[in-house]
């Protein structure tokens, strides 16, 4: 396990659970990707690339192009959609505020009333314009953390700036938005092969492939340290520079449920008739 992983477990294990007040229901944590979405017109789409990772009570966004169409045009990413925001649940609608987007103007503007049912989260705008059936990847429990970027602290010169940006760690998935400047603003999705984290989506097509954490801190390693003069954040030390961070979430091990629950008749009714509901079956993502 890499120096800041690590680091970052340990703060988790040590300093125990923290959820914050107000945040979404626990089915609606984790990694997901879209499937589909269906518009009241009668047309659907398959093939945008569209990631939605969710912490208590933070979200981040990204939606891109086909792969080939994006390397085509590497440079174009006016309609390539990333961002983060802070999670309103509230009479069983998830909205959105705060945070920063890639884009000037809100294209999603309507609140989402969402229920899962297995691996499966149907979201649906109550004007009734469009439905969006999202997909859980995450499979097995692992460290979940959800983390609001602060600021940035040069170590050699003591200068500072206060950034935007958000990272969400969900197991064997990573989302991070990084507001850098208007020419280079970041969303990545990376994936955890052996013990690092790859970036796999990227509104920058170049950044694909790379070790998620040095293209995101532009340093082989660091240590995330938690701050005890400021018990709700999160310090990360990587090279010459330091990252300060306000806590969203902190689980050590949280489980993510590929299933949900049911009441006794479906799932009687589920056994009783398996040659049928059970003939073709398959955990689709």
């Amino acid at each position: 396990m890499t120096q800041w992983l690590e680091s970052l477990s340990r703060v988790a294990n040590t300093q125990g659970t923290v959820w914050p007040s107000g945040s979404v229901p626990e089915w609606m944590c984790g990694a997901f990707r879209r499937r589909s979405i269906s518009f009241a017109s009668g047309l659907t789409d398959t093939d945008t690339r569209v990631f939605w990772i969710q912490s208590g009570a933070l979200t981040i966004d990204l939606r891109l192009p086909l792969e080939y169409e994006q390397k085509a045009e590497p440079e174009n990413k006016a309609d390539y959609e990333g961002w983060y925001a802070h999670s309103i649940w509230r009479n069983k609608l998830l909205d959105w505020q705060g945070g920063v987007s890639s884009l000037s103007e809100n294209r999603w503007p309507e609140p989402a009333e969402l229920r899962r049912v297995g691996n499966c989260m149907m979201e649906f705008a109550p004007s009734g314009a469009y439905v969006e059936d999202w997909r859980l990847l995450n499979s097995v429990p692992g460290l979940f953390v959800g983390l609001e970027l602060i600021g940035e602290e040069d170590l050699t010169t003591g200068a500072s700036r206060e950034l935007q940006g958000a990272l969400i760690l969900a197991g064997d998935y990573m989302g991070a938005v990084l507001n850098r400047s208007a020419e280079e603003f970041i969303t990545d999705i990376g994936e955890l092969e052996g013990d690092e984290f790859v970036v796999r989506h990227s509104r920058d097509i170049h950044r694909t492939g790379k070790l998620m954490f040095s293209a995101l801190f532009e340093a082989d390693d660091g240590e995330f340290f938690y701050d005890t003069s400021q018990p709700e954040q999160i310090r990360l030390v990587a090279g010459q520079k330091s990252w300060s961070f306000r806590i969203d979430t902190l689980v050590g091990d949280f489980h993510f449920a590929p299933g949900t629950s049911q009441s006794e008749s479906a799932e009687r009714w589920f056994k009783q008739f398996q040659s049928t509901l059970g003939r073709y079956l398959r955990r689709v993502v």
